[in-house]
């Protein structure tokens, strides 16, 4: 009898356990996406206030090429952070991570206008945006790593997705938050001090997350330190380049869905379509919602079915082929009752393809390169086509004049990455280290 209780109370302290370490592990994830989103929602005003300009045009240009900005110094922090990781510790590198989050979300939540100190506004909005690159450069490993690592050699594929699930739930909370100071506050006030309270929020995160890290379990390297002394990267590019290059083509489609259907869908609806903002935030809450609830529902169906390639392939698949149709009746129908559940109906099949993925990165390497491996591959593809994807697409409409440019980019993007996914192995039931 109390053997039995004693088994019962190990496995609901374990299952807790794993709950707090698939929080300590995604927190930064959340913040680095809650900030992007907010971002991402308030870059018309990002830009006027900042960025001005006689064309509103080259305003939006200028806000959103700043955001793209920070994912230039996403492969420093990839290699430096990512190897940190690999030699130190999850732990070490997450908390390192977080603490550069805040202190850059920070730095955008209280930065004078252009209006009020002139050019060092533009220049310290983009040197911000810089720190919160380099940090998430190496967040993304090292958190992705924790989450595989940390709870045995079941449900990987489960444990993993939440990394991608946080995006789509910092997206909810963002576009929230947006969507209500819009609602609740004139044009006015939301211009001179309403679009700064979600980057404030942002920064209260953090010390959540510095808590919960605390409590992951101290992973520096020590039994795994077998062949660590050849060097993280000499190892990764002589053994492991292919997989390398492999992995950072199949991130594309992922990542540039990402930024367009989530991030960008709001500013497209704002600018490109017409809607009012307080119309458009909603599609952002709907996006994230999606998000949130299907990407751990797909993690777990591919550790059920034991392939983490078949839902890719099917999910984005479906994707390519429901862009253009999708994008055509946005353009010709610009309403909410139309916008909100088409996008949310292509996030399902995004979220198919992509929930996966993050598993099949990390079992694609070995441990002792695993977070610098899927930090850079991320990192590269991320800075690459994810972070310019919302520049991409304003150019692409502005140039061509047409509303469809956008499907047209991230189908590309999408067919790239098929290719990758089909010729990487299939990791589902292989152990890992």
């Amino acid at each position: 009898m109390n053997t039995t209780t004693d088994a019962s109370h190990a496995v609901a302290a374990a299952r807790v356990s794993n709950r707090g370490a698939i929080a300590a592990a995604v927190i930064g994830n959340w913040l680095e996406f809650f900030d992007f989103t907010v971002y991402g929602f308030f870059a018309v005003i990002i830009g006027r206030l900042f960025f001005p300009s006689a064309d509103p045009t080259t305003s939006l240009l200028l806000s959103v090429a700043t955001f793209a900005a920070g994912f230039i110094t996403r492969p420093l922090g990839s290699v430096l952070l990512g190897v940190y990781a690999d030699r130190k510790g999850r732990k070490a590198a997450l908390n390192v991570t977080i603490m550069l989050m805040a202190a850059s979300t920070g730095l955008i939540a209280i930065m004078p206008t252009y209006a009020q100190i002139g050019l060092a506004a533009p220049l310290l909005i983009v040197l911000a945006r810089l720190v919160q690159g380099f940090s998430q450069g190496g967040e993304f490993g090292a958190a992705t790593s924790a989450l595989l690592e940390q709870g045995g050699g079941s449900r990987r594929g489960f444990r993993a997705s939440w990394q991608l699930a946080t995006q789509g739930g910092a997206a909810l909370m963002g576009a929230g938050i947006a969507a209500a100071l819009s609602a609740a506050l004139s044009k006015e006030a939301l211009e001179s001090w309403g679009w700064r309270v979600p980057f404030l929020i942002g920064v209260g995160i953090a010390p959540v997350g510095i808590f919960l890290r605390r409590r992951l379990a101290d992973d520096a390297i020590g039994a795994h330190s077998h062949g660590i002394e050849r060097g993280v990267l000499h190892e990764l590019f002589s053994e492991h380049l292919r997989t390398l290059l492999l992995i950072t083509l199949a991130v594309m489609g992922g990542t540039v869905s990402t930024y367009i259907l989530t991030f960008y869908m709001p500013t497209y609806a704002i600018h490109t379509l017409g809607m009012p903002m307080s119309l458009s935030m909603l599609v952002g809450v709907a996006s994230g919602f999606v998000v949130l609830i299907m990407c751990p529902l797909f993690g777990a169906l591919s550790d059920r079915i034991g392939s983490r390639k078949l839902p890719i392939l099917i999910g984005r698949g479906v994707l390519v082929l429901l862009l253009f149709p999708a994008f055509m009746l946005m353009a010709r129908f610009p309403h909410l009752s139309v916008i909100m559940p088409l996008t949310s109906l292509m996030l399902v099949f995004y979220s198919m393809g992509s929930a996966s993925e993050f598993a099949l990165m990390c079992e694609s390497f070995p441990r002792r390169v695993r977070a610098t491996g899927i930090s850079i591959a991320y990192a590269l593809s991320v800075c690459v086509f994810g972070g310019t994807a919302q520049l991409v697409a304003t150019w692409l409409v502005r140039l061509t004049g047409s509303k469809l440019a956008p499907a047209g980019y991230v189908a590309a993007c999408v067919v790239v990455s098929l290719i990758a996914v089909s010729r990487l192995k299939e990791t589902a039931n292989q152990p890992i280290d």
